[in-house]
């Protein structure tokens, strides 16, 4: 497994989601050195994301309480604003991003956090922002 910076991050829907199944052991490693080093942030949009894909209420109230217990980083008003930016610059260039991707690289970058991210959404958002993107597990 190759060696890889622990940093503090954001981390996106994609890479909980990816470290959750079998198959992706080296995501599943990377993430829990971050998780137990203090080094994964989350932000609304992405804790959101993952509530919303929760099978039962007890599922739902204890990942809520862990995902909690991560350092928070708050979608201020600036965010929606660089949010807005962000996707006008794209559609500029004929391409789109969903809403919730574009709040999330707006947060990252108003923190100034590498973000890491599986979602292709996210290179497309690096082409129009100095976005800190770490892609480590795409396939």
């Amino acid at each position: 497994m190759p060696t890889v910076e622990l940093r503090p991050c954001l981390i996106d829907t994609s890479v909980w989601i990816r470290a959750d199944r079998k198959t992706h052991d080296a995501v599943k490693h990377r993430l829990k050195e971050l998780l137990v080093a203090g080094f994964v942030h989350i932000c609304w949009p992405i804790r959101a994301e993952l509530l919303i894909g929760v099978k039962t209420l007890e599922r739902w109230v204890a990942l809520n309480e862990q995902l909690g217990a991560l350092e928070q980083a708050p979608l201020l008003d600036e965010a929606w604003e660089r949010a807005a930016d962000l996707g006008h610059r794209l559609a500029r260039t004929g391409q789109s991003v969903p809403l919730p991707d574009l709040l999330i690289a707006a947060t990252a970058l108003q923190y100034s956090l590498p973000l890491w991210s599986v979602d292709s959404d996210f290179k497309r958002i690096a082409t129009v922002a100095p976005l800190d993107l770490d892609l480590f597990g795409m396939d």
